[in-house]
């Protein structure tokens, strides 16, 4: 059986999934719910040269199931604002053209002005917010997993939200920001997944796995 050092533990790989990469929606998403605004069609040109690290990312959870259909979202800084993957992405099958750029948020009115094909993530406000209150972070991650969802495996090993939110909405975003003022980098969002941030992609997702494994101990 093969093995991987995951937080400087060796772990089985018998929990991995090997998951067929396919387009699904997940039960009750509606899209959107903020008021989208488009600035135009085109993609960042540095989103070429971010794509393999985003693949990469999604390709890395999905392999720890923890990408059910259209669940989760990833973003890096950018400037002002950050590149986001797009509504109704699918993270274990990330296409080239599903990487937006988000230019600003108005969470007053629900607006998000943005850059590309597709609208943003459907938890853009949620990122803006998190990249406001946290100046310090450069990427995050939001990933569904089973076992963050389990009150017996979390039994206070993780700061977790107080209520449970409908996706996508500023009440969801202000919560997330609410439970990571007692949190340093990790927290699950009720009944939903957890949220993380990093100085990039690769060292947030490293801390979504170990938390997964840890979790999966527990269970």
């Amino acid at each position: 059986m093969c093995s991987v050092q995951v937080g400087g533990r060796v772990k089985d790989e018998r929990h991995r999934v090997n998951a067929e990469s396919r387009k699904e929606l997940l039960d009750g998403y509606v899209g959107v719910k903020f008021k989208p605004v488009q600035l135009s069609q085109k993609l960042l040109p540095e989103s070429k040269g971010l794509y393999e690290v985003f693949r990469n990312t999604g390709n890395r959870l999905r392999d720890y199931d923890m990408t059910p259909a259209n669940g989760g979202n990833l973003s890096v800084r950018h400037g002002k604002g950050f590149v986001v993957t797009a509504a109704g992405c699918n993270l274990g099958c990330i296409e080239t053209d599903e990487l937006i750029f988000v230019e600003q948020c108005h969470v007053a009115s629900e607006e998000v002005f943005y850059h590309g094909p597709a609208e943003p993530s459907s938890e853009s406000l949620m990122h803006w917010l998190i990249y406001l209150n946290r100046p310090e972070a450069q990427a995050v991650i939001h990933a569904h997993d089973e076992f963050a969802t389990r009150p017996e495996c979390l039994q206070g090993r993780l700061e977790e939200s107080r209520r449970e939110e409908p996706y996508g909405t500023v009440e969801l975003a202000r919560m997330a920001i609410e439970t990571f003022a007692r949190a340093e980098r990790i927290i699950v969002l009720k009944n939903h997944g957890y949220v993380a941030v990093g100085k990039n992609l690769e060292d947030t997702c490293d801390l979504v796995v170990e938390t997964h494994l840890h979790l999966l101990d527990q269970a």
